[in-house]
């Protein structure tokens, strides 16, 4: 499985693809009463939820070429790890809702639907967080880029790891301000 880890920027492409558009598709099924966008919707979000875990996985095994050769931050991409099994965990529940859903009838029918595109929903605003996210690694922090075949070390990684200690302690005072009141 290992050999995953060197194919995670092209695998990653399925969940942030699919889910996204599943979501999309299951917005206009349901405003649109359209059964086919519904169904279309449930594969997509099927074949993106695989998607996602196989993604968690090879980003798993290409985690330590950054950090251990290229000194991009470990919490930086373990907060990029964590947000993708958000993610992933997101599209089973979905999922899960829609297998219950169709166990029931009635109004609990039309409720646990509505909880499934809910976290359907919230699947495609997490693969969409998280992929951003795992383009800065690669943007601002230079994980995995090679040129010339050799891996790249970028200089500035420190000032931009400044920078998301900053806004992350920046988020952490505004969660607190908003508990307090």
């Amino acid at each position: 499985m290992e050999v995953l880890g060197q194919f995670h920027p092209q695998i990653v492409h399925t969940p942030i693809a699919l889910l996204i558009f599943s979501a999309l598709f299951a917005l206009l099924g349901r405003l649109f009463d359209r059964d086919w966008l519904r169904k279309t919707a449930m594969v997509m979000l099927v074949i993106g939820a695989l998607g996602a875990f196989v993604a968690m996985r090879s980003g798993f095994y290409a985690h330590d070429v950054p950090e251990d050769e290229q000194g991009v931050p470990e919490e930086v991409i373990d907060d990029h790890a964590a947000k993708a099994l958000i993610t992933f965990r997101l599209a089973m529940a979905a999922l899960l809702a829609y297998v219950i859903a169709t166990r029931l009838k009635g109004n609990a029918k039309t409720a646990v639907g509505v909880l499934g595109l809910a976290l359907q929903i919230s699947a495609a605003v997490a693969v969409g967080i998280t992929g951003k996210e795992g383009g800065e690694l690669v943007y601002e922090y230079g994980a995995n880029v090679k040129v010339d075949g050799k891996l790249v070390k970028n200089p500035g990684a420190d000032e931009h790891h400044a920078e998301w200690l900053k806004s992350q302690a920046a988020g952490a005072d505004s969660a607190a301000k908003a508990d307090a009141d």
